[in-house]
């Protein structure tokens, strides 16, 4: 009797965890993604909501560095914005809740620029919900192939 209705416990809980899952992926998606398409210089304010005051960037060689947001992420797009890229569009999204408080993703994106040909970048992210919010903390670039994304 007990197990069974421990695993009715655990059924009834299951679609909660699902859906946890599945608001993860639908804020980045949603809410981040969709400030990269179109004019992303004019939504600099916007995404820099989206990370913690520091972002901890994991690099291929191991190093691994600390860097305020601001110069993280608002400079180098001064720079790519000055050489020719235009927007960056999400296609591919696979998140991860890990627990309340944090969750991965990995995704592919498509840069967009004025006169080169389309590109291809993957990251992974690590986002933890920091006063009731969830904001990135890490980042790293990842082989999209070598991580299923295509």
């Amino acid at each position: 009797m007990r197990t069974g209705f421990a695993a009715l416990l655990l059924l009834a809980a299951l679609p909660q965890c699902v859906i946890a899952a599945s608001d993860v992926e639908r804020w980045y998606a949603e809410d981040y993604a969709k400030l990269w398409l179109g004019k992303p210089g004019e939504n600099i304010d916007k995404l820099l909501m989206h990370y913690a005051d520091q972002v901890i960037t994991h690099e291929a060689d191991g190093t691994i560095s600390a860097t305020p947001k601001q110069a993280w992420l608002a400079e180098p797009m001064a720079e790519w914005l000055a050489e020719g890229w235009l927007e960056s569009e999400l296609k591919q999204l696979v998140g991860d809740q890990l627990n309340d408080s944090t969750a991965s993703f990995k995704a592919l994106w498509i840069d967009r620029y004025e006169s080169d040909p389309d590109g291809v970048s993957c990251g992974w992210y690590l986002a933890d919900r920091i006063d009731g919010r969830w904001q990135f903390t890490h980042y790293a670039d990842i082989d999209c192939e070598a991580h299923g994304l295509q």
